[in-house]
Protein backbone atom coordinates (compact mmCIF):
# COMPACT_ATOMS: atom_id res chain seq x y z
CA UNK A 1 0.00 0.00 0.00
CA UNK A 2 1.37 3.39 -0.97
CA UNK A 3 0.13 6.65 0.51
CA UNK A 4 1.54 10.09 -0.16
CA UNK A 5 1.41 12.78 2.53
CA UNK A 6 0.90 15.62 0.06
CA UNK A 7 -1.58 13.82 -2.18
CA UNK A 8 -4.79 14.19 -0.17
CA UNK A 9 -6.85 14.85 -3.28
CA UNK A 10 -6.74 11.25 -4.42
CA UNK A 11 -10.04 9.45 -4.07
CA UNK A 12 -10.62 6.98 -1.29
CA UNK A 13 -11.57 4.39 -3.87
CA UNK A 14 -8.19 4.78 -5.56
CA UNK A 15 -6.49 4.84 -2.18
CA UNK A 16 -7.98 1.47 -1.25
CA UNK A 17 -7.29 -0.13 -4.62
CA UNK A 18 -5.20 -3.27 -4.24
CA UNK A 19 -6.01 -3.85 -0.59
CA UNK A 20 -6.64 -7.41 0.45
CA UNK A 21 -9.27 -8.28 2.98
CA UNK A 22 -7.72 -9.06 6.36
CA UNK A 23 -4.42 -7.31 5.56
CA UNK A 24 -2.46 -5.16 8.03
CA UNK A 25 -1.90 -1.40 8.07
CA UNK A 26 1.05 0.08 9.98
CA UNK A 27 1.02 3.16 12.18
CA UNK A 28 3.22 4.98 9.68
CA UNK A 29 0.75 4.30 6.87
CA UNK A 30 -2.07 5.73 9.01
CA UNK A 31 -0.08 8.90 9.62
CA UNK A 32 -0.48 9.95 5.98
CA UNK A 33 -4.22 10.37 6.64
CA UNK A 34 -4.44 11.46 10.26
CA UNK A 35 -1.49 13.90 10.32
CA UNK A 36 -1.98 17.49 9.32
CA UNK A 37 -4.95 19.83 9.63
CA UNK A 38 -6.79 19.48 12.97
CA UNK A 39 -10.05 20.75 11.42
CA UNK A 40 -10.05 17.97 8.83
CA UNK A 41 -9.11 15.28 11.36
CA UNK A 42 -12.66 14.27 12.47
CA UNK A 43 -13.79 13.77 8.86
CA UNK A 44 -10.64 11.87 7.91
CA UNK A 45 -10.98 9.76 11.06
CA UNK A 46 -14.54 8.66 10.29
CA UNK A 47 -13.82 7.87 6.65
CA UNK A 48 -10.67 5.93 7.48
CA UNK A 49 -12.46 3.90 10.16
CA UNK A 50 -15.17 2.91 7.68
CA UNK A 51 -12.58 1.99 5.09
CA UNK A 52 -10.53 -0.17 7.47
CA UNK A 53 -13.65 -1.90 8.77
CA UNK A 54 -14.88 -2.50 5.22
CA UNK A 55 -11.72 -4.43 4.35
CA UNK A 56 -11.40 -5.87 7.91
CA UNK A 57 -7.89 -4.44 8.17
CA UNK A 58 -5.82 -4.75 11.33
CA UNK A 59 -3.39 -2.09 12.59
CA UNK A 60 0.15 -2.99 13.71
CA UNK A 61 3.20 -0.95 14.82
CA UNK A 62 5.53 -1.46 11.89
CA UNK A 63 9.04 0.01 11.78
CA UNK A 64 9.78 2.93 14.12
CA UNK A 65 10.68 6.30 12.61
CA UNK A 66 13.91 7.84 13.95
CA UNK A 67 12.48 11.37 14.10
CA UNK A 68 9.82 10.21 16.59
CA UNK A 69 12.34 9.47 19.36
CA UNK A 70 15.06 11.25 21.32
CA UNK A 71 17.92 9.66 23.21
CA UNK A 72 16.99 7.90 26.49
CA UNK A 73 16.81 10.03 29.63
CA UNK A 74 19.76 9.56 32.01
CA UNK A 75 18.96 9.65 35.73
CA UNK A 76 21.28 10.31 38.64
CA UNK A 77 21.40 6.96 40.44
CA UNK A 78 20.51 8.07 43.95
CA UNK A 79 17.75 5.58 44.73
CA UNK A 80 18.38 2.77 47.20
CA UNK A 81 18.51 -0.79 45.91
CA UNK A 82 14.87 -1.40 46.85
CA UNK A 83 13.61 -2.38 43.43
CA UNK A 84 13.24 1.18 42.14
CA UNK A 85 16.89 1.46 41.09
CA UNK A 86 16.72 -1.51 38.71
CA UNK A 87 13.46 -0.13 37.32
CA UNK A 88 15.15 3.20 36.76
CA UNK A 89 17.98 1.55 34.84
CA UNK A 90 15.44 -0.18 32.62
CA UNK A 91 13.93 3.22 31.77
CA UNK A 92 17.35 4.48 30.69
CA UNK A 93 17.26 1.92 27.89
CA UNK A 94 13.93 3.21 26.52
CA UNK A 95 14.06 6.03 23.95
CA UNK A 96 12.04 9.13 24.77
CA UNK A 97 9.31 10.37 22.50
CA UNK A 98 10.26 13.52 20.65
CA UNK A 99 7.83 16.37 19.99
CA UNK A 100 6.95 14.82 16.63
CA UNK A 101 6.54 11.39 18.22
CA UNK A 102 4.25 12.69 20.98
CA UNK A 103 1.83 14.32 18.53
CA UNK A 104 1.81 11.34 16.21
CA UNK A 105 1.21 8.93 19.08
CA UNK A 106 -1.63 11.12 20.36
CA UNK A 107 -3.35 11.23 16.97
CA UNK A 108 -2.91 7.48 16.48
CA UNK A 109 -4.28 6.84 19.96
CA UNK A 110 -7.36 8.98 19.34
CA UNK A 111 -7.98 7.25 16.01
CA UNK A 112 -7.57 3.69 17.31
CA UNK A 113 -9.57 4.45 20.45
CA UNK A 114 -12.42 5.82 18.34
CA UNK A 115 -12.38 2.73 16.14
CA UNK A 116 -12.29 0.50 19.23
CA UNK A 117 -15.16 2.42 20.84
CA UNK A 118 -17.35 1.81 17.80
CA UNK A 119 -16.52 -1.92 17.82
CA UNK A 120 -17.34 -2.28 21.51
CA UNK A 121 -20.54 -0.27 21.13
CA UNK A 122 -21.70 -2.84 18.58
CA UNK A 123 -21.51 -5.53 21.28
CA UNK A 124 -23.37 -3.48 23.89
CA UNK A 125 -20.64 -1.67 25.88
CA UNK A 126 -21.17 1.98 26.86
CA UNK A 127 -18.39 4.48 27.59
CA UNK A 128 -18.28 3.71 31.34
CA UNK A 129 -17.99 -0.03 30.78
CA UNK A 130 -15.34 0.48 28.10
CA UNK A 131 -13.28 2.62 30.47
CA UNK A 132 -13.35 -0.20 33.03
CA UNK A 133 -12.18 -2.58 30.33
CA UNK A 134 -9.30 -0.26 29.44
CA UNK A 135 -8.30 0.12 33.08
CA UNK A 136 -8.75 -3.39 34.44
CA UNK A 137 -9.32 -5.77 31.54
CA UNK A 138 -12.29 -7.46 29.87
CA UNK A 139 -13.45 -9.15 33.08
CA UNK A 140 -13.88 -5.79 34.85
CA UNK A 141 -17.28 -5.15 33.22
CA UNK A 142 -20.24 -7.53 32.93
CA UNK A 143 -20.65 -9.17 29.53
CA UNK A 144 -23.73 -7.72 27.74
CA UNK A 145 -26.29 -10.07 26.19
CA UNK A 146 -25.51 -8.65 22.74
CA UNK A 147 -21.88 -9.75 23.10
CA UNK A 148 -22.99 -13.28 23.96
CA UNK A 149 -25.17 -13.42 20.85
CA UNK A 150 -22.46 -12.04 18.54
CA UNK A 151 -19.17 -13.94 19.08
CA UNK A 152 -17.76 -12.70 15.75
CA UNK A 153 -18.34 -9.05 16.72
CA UNK A 154 -16.88 -9.74 20.16
CA UNK A 155 -13.71 -11.12 18.57
CA UNK A 156 -13.49 -7.97 16.46
CA UNK A 157 -13.89 -5.79 19.57
CA UNK A 158 -11.11 -7.70 21.34
CA UNK A 159 -8.86 -7.23 18.32
CA UNK A 160 -9.48 -3.47 18.39
CA UNK A 161 -8.70 -3.46 22.13
CA UNK A 162 -5.36 -5.20 21.54
CA UNK A 163 -4.46 -2.58 18.93
CA UNK A 164 -5.16 0.23 21.37
CA UNK A 165 -3.22 -1.45 24.17
CA UNK A 166 -0.25 -2.03 21.89
CA UNK A 167 -0.10 1.61 20.89
CA UNK A 168 -0.79 2.82 24.42
CA UNK A 169 2.11 0.74 25.74
CA UNK A 170 4.44 2.29 23.17
CA UNK A 171 3.09 5.74 24.06
CA UNK A 172 3.73 5.08 27.77
CA UNK A 173 7.18 3.54 27.32
CA UNK A 174 8.33 6.71 25.60
CA UNK A 175 6.99 8.82 28.49
CA UNK A 176 7.75 6.74 31.61
CA UNK A 177 10.87 8.78 32.31
CA UNK A 178 8.53 11.63 33.32
CA UNK A 179 7.26 9.55 36.24
CA UNK A 180 10.76 8.79 37.51
CA UNK A 181 11.71 12.48 37.26
CA UNK A 182 8.80 13.24 39.60
CA UNK A 183 9.79 10.38 41.92
CA UNK A 184 13.24 11.93 42.36
CA UNK A 185 11.57 15.21 43.31
CA UNK A 186 9.15 13.83 45.93
CA UNK A 187 10.71 10.60 47.17
CA UNK A 188 12.26 12.04 50.38
CA UNK A 189 8.97 13.38 51.76
CA UNK A 190 7.69 10.28 53.56
CA UNK A 191 6.17 8.12 50.80
CA UNK A 192 7.65 4.79 49.68
CA UNK A 193 9.46 5.08 46.35
CA UNK A 194 7.63 2.20 44.68
CA UNK A 195 4.27 3.65 45.79
CA UNK A 196 5.20 6.90 44.07
CA UNK A 197 6.12 5.00 40.90
CA UNK A 198 2.76 3.22 40.89
CA UNK A 199 0.80 6.44 41.49
CA UNK A 200 2.79 8.18 38.76
CA UNK A 201 2.07 5.44 36.24
CA UNK A 202 -1.65 5.69 36.97
CA UNK A 203 -1.58 9.45 36.46
CA UNK A 204 0.29 8.92 33.17
CA UNK A 205 -2.63 6.81 31.94
CA UNK A 206 -5.06 9.56 32.97
CA UNK A 207 -2.94 12.11 31.11
CA UNK A 208 -3.03 10.03 27.93
CA UNK A 209 -6.82 9.76 28.19
CA UNK A 210 -7.28 13.52 28.57
CA UNK A 211 -4.53 14.85 26.30
CA UNK A 212 -5.69 16.99 23.37
CA UNK A 213 -3.00 17.33 20.71
CA UNK A 214 -4.98 20.14 19.01
CA UNK A 215 -3.91 22.62 21.73
CA UNK A 216 -0.32 22.48 20.42
CA UNK A 217 0.98 21.70 23.91
CA UNK A 218 3.50 18.87 24.31
CA UNK A 219 2.31 15.70 26.02
CA UNK A 220 5.42 15.97 28.20
CA UNK A 221 4.18 19.26 29.67
CA UNK A 222 0.63 18.00 30.14
CA UNK A 223 1.70 14.69 31.72
CA UNK A 224 4.16 16.34 34.12
CA UNK A 225 1.30 18.45 35.50
CA UNK A 226 -0.84 15.33 36.09
CA UNK A 227 2.06 13.45 37.69
CA UNK A 228 2.94 16.32 40.03
CA UNK A 229 -0.70 16.73 41.07
CA UNK A 230 -0.96 13.00 41.81
CA UNK A 231 2.19 13.07 43.94
CA UNK A 232 1.07 16.15 45.87
CA UNK A 233 -2.33 14.66 46.58
CA UNK A 234 -0.69 11.42 47.75
CA UNK A 235 1.63 13.37 50.07
CA UNK A 236 -1.19 15.50 51.47
CA UNK A 237 -3.32 12.42 52.20
CA UNK A 238 -0.68 10.05 53.60
CA UNK A 239 2.29 11.85 55.14
CA UNK A 240 0.50 13.41 58.11
CA UNK A 241 -0.43 11.15 61.02
CA UNK A 242 -3.78 12.94 61.35
CA UNK A 243 -5.24 13.58 57.93
CA UNK A 244 -5.98 17.21 57.14
CA UNK A 245 -8.06 18.15 54.05
CA UNK A 246 -6.02 19.01 50.98
CA UNK A 247 -7.44 22.55 50.73
CA UNK A 248 -6.34 23.24 54.32
CA UNK A 249 -2.80 22.08 53.59
CA UNK A 250 -2.64 24.22 50.44
CA UNK A 251 -3.82 27.26 52.43
CA UNK A 252 -1.23 26.55 55.14
CA UNK A 253 1.45 26.49 52.45
CA UNK A 254 0.31 29.93 51.25
CA UNK A 255 0.47 31.22 54.84
CA UNK A 256 3.93 29.74 55.29
CA UNK A 257 5.15 31.35 52.06
CA UNK A 258 3.75 34.74 53.12
CA UNK A 259 5.45 34.50 56.51
CA UNK A 260 8.77 33.54 54.95
CA UNK A 261 8.54 36.47 52.53
CA UNK A 262 7.68 38.88 55.37
CA UNK A 263 10.62 37.68 57.49
CA UNK A 264 13.01 38.20 54.57
CA UNK A 265 11.72 41.71 53.89
CA UNK A 266 10.97 43.13 57.35
CA UNK A 267 12.51 40.64 59.78
CA UNK A 268 9.19 39.80 61.44
CA UNK A 269 6.22 37.48 60.86
CA UNK A 270 2.81 38.79 59.88
CA UNK A 271 -0.06 38.79 62.34
CA UNK A 272 -3.18 36.74 61.71
CA UNK A 273 -5.08 39.86 60.61
CA UNK A 274 -2.32 40.84 58.16
CA UNK A 275 -2.25 37.34 56.68
CA UNK A 276 -6.04 37.39 56.47
CA UNK A 277 -6.03 40.63 54.49
CA UNK A 278 -3.52 39.25 51.99
CA UNK A 279 -5.46 35.99 51.54
CA UNK A 280 -8.90 37.62 51.76
CA UNK A 281 -10.09 35.65 54.78
CA UNK A 282 -10.97 36.50 58.40
CA UNK A 283 -8.20 36.51 61.00
CA UNK A 284 -10.15 33.98 63.03
CA UNK A 285 -10.04 31.53 60.11
CA UNK A 286 -6.27 32.02 59.80
CA UNK A 287 -5.81 31.21 63.47
CA UNK A 288 -8.07 28.16 63.14
CA UNK A 289 -6.01 26.88 60.21
CA UNK A 290 -2.74 27.41 62.08
CA UNK A 291 -4.03 25.26 64.94
CA UNK A 292 -4.18 22.27 62.60
CA UNK A 293 -0.37 22.26 62.48
CA UNK A 294 0.07 19.72 65.24
CA UNK A 295 3.02 17.40 65.48
CA UNK A 296 2.76 13.67 66.14
CA UNK A 297 5.02 12.15 68.79
CA UNK A 298 6.17 8.55 68.57
CA UNK A 299 5.47 6.30 71.55
CA UNK A 300 9.05 5.08 71.21
CA UNK A 301 10.52 8.58 71.48
CA UNK A 302 13.02 8.88 74.35
CA UNK A 303 12.13 11.30 77.15
CA UNK A 304 15.19 10.91 79.36
CA UNK A 305 15.11 9.33 82.79
CA UNK A 306 17.77 8.13 85.17
CA UNK A 307 18.79 5.19 82.99
CA UNK A 308 18.43 7.18 79.75
CA UNK A 309 16.10 4.58 78.21
CA UNK A 310 12.67 5.90 79.17
CA UNK A 311 10.14 6.41 76.34
CA UNK A 312 6.81 8.18 75.98
CA UNK A 313 4.97 4.85 76.22
CA UNK A 314 6.48 4.30 79.70
CA UNK A 315 4.62 7.39 80.94
CA UNK A 316 1.18 6.34 79.66
CA UNK A 317 -1.36 4.27 81.59
CA UNK A 318 -2.38 0.98 80.01
CA UNK A 319 -6.10 0.56 80.76
CA UNK A 320 -5.98 -3.12 79.83
CA UNK A 321 -3.66 -3.94 82.76
CA UNK A 322 -5.23 -4.42 86.21
CA UNK A 323 -3.78 -2.21 88.93
CA UNK A 324 -1.22 -3.89 91.17
CA UNK A 325 -3.36 -3.57 94.32
CA UNK A 326 -6.12 -5.55 92.59
CA UNK A 327 -3.72 -8.29 91.57
CA UNK A 328 -2.29 -8.85 95.07
CA UNK A 329 -3.67 -12.07 96.64
CA UNK A 330 -4.18 -11.38 100.32
CA UNK A 331 -5.51 -14.86 101.21
CA UNK A 332 -4.03 -18.27 100.41
CA UNK A 333 -6.00 -20.37 97.91
CA UNK A 334 -6.63 -23.33 100.32
CA UNK A 335 -8.05 -20.97 102.94
CA UNK A 336 -10.28 -19.23 100.41
CA UNK A 337 -11.50 -22.59 99.05
CA UNK A 338 -12.34 -23.72 102.57
CA UNK A 339 -14.40 -20.57 103.09
CA UNK A 340 -16.26 -21.06 99.80
CA UNK A 341 -16.94 -24.76 100.43
CA UNK A 342 -18.53 -24.04 103.81
CA UNK A 343 -21.43 -22.50 101.92
CA UNK A 344 -22.22 -25.82 100.19
CA UNK A 345 -24.37 -28.67 101.57
CA UNK A 346 -22.24 -31.22 103.47
CA UNK A 347 -22.60 -34.04 100.93
CA UNK A 348 -21.73 -31.81 97.96
CA UNK A 349 -18.73 -30.40 99.86
CA UNK A 350 -17.53 -33.94 100.63
CA UNK A 351 -17.90 -35.00 97.00
CA UNK A 352 -15.77 -32.05 95.77
CA UNK A 353 -13.09 -32.73 98.38
CA UNK A 354 -12.87 -36.43 97.45
CA UNK A 355 -13.18 -36.00 93.68
CA UNK A 356 -10.57 -33.24 93.32
CA UNK A 357 -8.25 -34.17 96.20
CA UNK A 358 -8.75 -30.99 98.19
CA UNK A 359 -6.91 -30.77 101.50
CA UNK A 360 -3.95 -32.80 100.22
CA UNK A 361 -5.92 -35.97 99.50
CA UNK A 362 -5.63 -38.12 96.37
CA UNK A 363 -8.42 -37.52 93.80
CA UNK A 364 -10.98 -40.35 93.58
CA UNK A 365 -13.17 -41.66 90.78
CA UNK A 366 -16.96 -41.34 90.71
CA UNK A 367 -17.27 -45.04 91.55
CA UNK A 368 -14.92 -44.79 94.57
CA UNK A 369 -16.77 -41.75 95.97
CA UNK A 370 -20.07 -43.56 95.43
CA UNK A 371 -18.89 -46.55 97.50
CA UNK A 372 -17.95 -44.25 100.38
CA UNK A 373 -21.29 -42.40 100.30
CA UNK A 374 -23.35 -45.48 99.49
CA UNK A 375 -24.78 -44.08 96.21
CA UNK A 376 -24.25 -44.83 92.53
CA UNK A 377 -21.56 -43.23 90.42
CA UNK A 378 -24.22 -41.45 88.34
CA UNK A 379 -25.70 -39.91 91.49
CA UNK A 380 -22.24 -38.71 92.51
CA UNK A 381 -21.84 -37.07 89.09
CA UNK A 382 -25.19 -35.29 89.47
CA UNK A 383 -24.33 -33.96 92.93
CA UNK A 384 -20.89 -32.89 91.73
CA UNK A 385 -22.44 -30.94 88.85
CA UNK A 386 -24.84 -29.20 91.21
CA UNK A 387 -21.98 -28.20 93.53
CA UNK A 388 -19.98 -26.74 90.66
CA UNK A 389 -22.98 -24.71 89.51
CA UNK A 390 -23.27 -23.24 93.02
CA UNK A 391 -19.60 -22.19 92.85
CA UNK A 392 -20.31 -20.38 89.57
CA UNK A 393 -22.83 -18.06 91.20
CA UNK A 394 -21.67 -14.40 90.98
CA UNK A 395 -21.01 -13.97 94.68
CA UNK A 396 -18.88 -17.12 94.99
CA UNK A 397 -17.15 -16.63 91.63
CA UNK A 398 -16.05 -13.10 92.58
CA UNK A 399 -14.30 -14.45 95.70
CA UNK A 400 -12.26 -16.85 93.55
CA UNK A 401 -11.59 -14.49 90.60
CA UNK A 402 -8.23 -13.24 91.94
CA UNK A 403 -6.85 -16.80 91.82
CA UNK A 404 -7.61 -17.27 88.12
CA UNK A 405 -4.33 -17.61 86.24
CA UNK A 406 -2.29 -17.57 89.47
Amino acid sequence: MKMLQNDREQSWAEFSKGWKRGATVTWAELDAWIDGDADAFPKQLRRLVKLLDKFELAVAPGAARPEEFDTPYQFHHSLRADGALSYERELELLPRLSRIGEFRMARRYEFLRHRMQLAWARVGYDDAALREVLLHGVDAAPLPAKAKRSPAKMREALARLREVEELRNAFFEGSLYLVMKGVHKYRKLGIDTLDLVQEGNISLFQAAEGFDWRRDVRFKTYAEYWINQAFLKMLYNNVRTVRVPVWVQKTLKKIKDLQAEAVNKSGRELSSSEVGRKLDMPAEKVESLLKTQRYAVSLDAEVGGEDGNATVSDLLVDASVRPVHEQVVDVALPDRMAEVLTGLPERERTILELRFGLGGKEPMTLFEVGEILGVSAERVRQLQEGAIQRLKLPKTRERLRQFVGA
